[in-house]
This record gives C-alpha cells, sequence and structure tokens, in this order.
C-alpha cells in the first residue's frame, strides 16, 4: 500500500512538470543558426511586389515572415518602418539575425535584409528573387548600405517582439481615402507600377518625381523587359539603380538623351516633357480640334504632344486658360495621368 501511494505521489509530480519544461521549450529563442537555415529554405522565392509569403516576397515582406516563423518576432511590415524598431547596431558588431537596410532609391531606407555572418545577407532581390550578397559589395550594395538594427536575441535568451510602427488607415500613411487621386494611387500599387517611397509606407503625393524614377513606373506600365547592360549615357553609372529601365525607355524611344549624350536622370519632370514622353509611350493620336492655351504658341516645340495628351483626357490645361508647360509635374499627378492612360 504504502509503494502505491509513494508512486502516486510520484507520477503526480511528474505530471506537473512535464507542462513547465515544454513551457521553458516554447520560450527559448531561435538560435541564429536556426534562423539562418530557416531563411534559406526560401532561396530562389520570386520577388513580388507586396509579397508576404512563401509564394512570393518583397524585401520587407521577407523579413517579417522570417522573423515571425522562425524566431516568434514581430516586426513592422515597411523597411522604412522596420528602421524604426530595436536597438542600432554598428557595421562591426553585426550578427547573425540584425536587419541590415539600405538606400537604393535615393530617398531614405528603401531596402532591408537579413544578416547572416560573413559580411553577408539574405534578401528578397528585386530581380533575383531571394538572394545571399555581401553587404561590402563594391559594385552595388556596399555604397547603399544604411545601418543596422537588432531586434531580437538568438542565443537562447527569450523571444521579443520589437515596437510596432504607428498603424495608419488608408494604402499609405500620407494618402486618406479622401484625397482626390486615392483611385489612382491605390490602382498602380496593386498593379506593381508605381510604390511607395521611405520603404513603401509614405507615397509622397507632393514630391516631384525624377526622370529616372518616371523611367521605372513606365518599364512597369508598359511591360518593358528591364536591360542591365552598360548604357550609352556618360551621366548613368554602371551601378546606377535605374540603370535597367534607362536602358529599356531609352531602346524604345520614350525616354532619351540630350545632345550632349546625357541622360539628366535627377533631373525633374515638367508638364511639356511628360507631354512629349506620354504621347511617345502610349501611342497618342493627333488631336482632331486643338485647344487654345494661354500659354502656348503654335511654335512651341511640344505643341502637338500637348494636343494630343489634352485631346486624350490626360489632363487639360488651368482653370485659367493656361497649360502651363513648365510646372513640375508631382507624384499624385503622374499617377492619375499614369492611370488614364493606362485605362
Amino acid at each position: 500500500m504504502k509503494l502505491l501511494k509513494k508512486t502516486l505521489v510520484l507520477l503526480l509530480a511528474l505530471t506537473l512538470l512535464i507542462p513547465a519544461a515544454l513551457d521553458n521549450n516554447r520560450a527559448e529563442a531561435a538560435s541564429a543558426s536556426d534562423l539562418t537555415n530557416y531563411a534559406k529554405r526560401f532561396l530562389g522565392t520570386p520577388y513580388v511586389y507586396g509579397g508576404a509569403s512563401p509564394s512570393g516576397f518583397d524585401c520587407s515582406g521577407f523579413v517579417q515572415y522570417v522573423m515571425k516563423n522562425s524566431a516568434g518576432i514581430s516586426v513592422p511590415r515597411t523597411s522604412s518602418a522596420q528602421y524604426g524598431v530595436g536597438t542600432s547596431i554598428s557595421k562591426s558588431n553585426l550578427q547573425a539575425g540584425d536587419l541590415v537596410f539600405f538606400n537604393t532609391f535615393g530617398s531614405g531606407v528603401s531596402h532591408v535584409g537579413i544578416y547572416i555572418g560573413n559580411s553577408n545577407f539574405i534578401h528578397a532581390h528585386t530581380y533575383k528573387g531571394i538572394n545571399i550578397d555581401s553587404i561590402n559589395d563594391p559594385y552595388y550594395w556596399g555604397s547603399r548600405y544604411v545601418g543596422a538594427k537588432r531586434v531580437g536575441s538568438f542565443d537562447g535568451s527569450p523571444t521579443q517582439t520589437a515596437q510596432a510602427a504607428p498603424s495608419y488607415s488608408g494604402i499609405y500613411a500620407d494618402i486618406t481615402k479622401d484625397f482626390w487621386a486615392y483611385d489612382d494611387i491605390a490602382y498602380l500599387k496593386k498593379e506593381g507600377i508605381m510604390y511607395g517611397k521611405n520603404g513603401g509606407a509614405y507615397f509622397r503625393p507632393y514630391e516631384n518625381p525624377t526622370r529616372a524614377e518616371v523611367a521605372s513606373y513606365l518599364v512597369e506600365a508598359l511591360g518593358l523587359a528591364r536591360i542591365d547592360t552598360a548604357t550609352p549615357f556618360g551621366d548613368v553609372a554602371s551601378d546606377y539603380w535605374a540603370r535597367g529601365a534607362i536602358n529599356a525607355v531609352n531602346k524604345a524611344g520614350i525616354i532619351t538623351g540630350d545632345q550632349n549624350g546625357n541622360f539628366r536622370p535627377t533631373e525633374k519632370l515638367s508638364r511639356e516633357h511628360m507631354a512629349l514622353i506620354f504621347t511617345r509611350a502610349f501611342n497618342l493620336k493627333a488631336a482632331s480640334s486643338e485647344l487654345e492655351f494661354t500659354d502656348l504658341p503654335s511654335d512651341h516645340y511640344a505643341y502637338e504632344a500637348i494636343q494630343s495628351l489634352a485631346a486624350s483626357g490626360i489632363t487639360t490645361g488651368k482653370a485659367d486658360g493656361s497649360f502651363a508647360p513648365r510646372e513640375l509635374v508631382n507624384r499624385s499627378q503622374l499617377a492619375a495621368f499614369l492611370t488614364r492612360s493606362l485605362k
């Protein structure tokens, strides 16, 4: 009888200990090798704009998915928001599992990956899909490195949750549903034609796009193949982010260089330039009847293109009867022009 009681007591004690042991195992964080091996499972997975699943990832979607599913760490959705959490880490103190950030579009953080050691990081490459590159790559990533953040521990300490970025309604933090070009901007985002800034969190509707940016948008809108070879332009470096798009629009005769052999990639786009570019890109027909604009003489170099643009309904003149040919186009206006051209 005493032996039976001792056995029951022992079994009860073991029953109470087992759940505690299981809980402790669940509380342990993934090791650096666990996280790295998990991330490598997706090598070759295609890049998909807005993708956040194994069927296709964009850069921040990949980081968010790997961190959550391999280590239980929650990070925000966009690269700029991810850069706003965690602890800043110097390049010399990087550890596997740290997030590394890059500037690929000339305006703040726009790309993110996961450091895996030996100066390498794994990320969603626009053309190669999930790929491993060096953060010190002298041809591209080295000069675009911005910094790193540590959002969790991978040494066996408890898992952590990075502080979430402020949420927002609408498609971008600075575009509400009552914004005049909301539908146009939403359409272009859905189609993967025109993206946000600062890692995708902001659209920057009043920012003026550059010729290089417009080239990139038109490549997506028209389904042109990027041509990643040397450009014929003296002001476009071999590692310039929009080199492939610039080559594509130049070959198509949509946006070409000047008489000095330059593309002027950082130059802003004016309304008269837009008329010329859109007329070529979308094969706009000549206007059957011309409109009179107070500031557009018939001998203006872009006169016929502006008339074609107005006749197509893509854009018209100002309320005062002018066209304002030299006025710079902003991103929300360009979004509207692109959507009208495509629809």
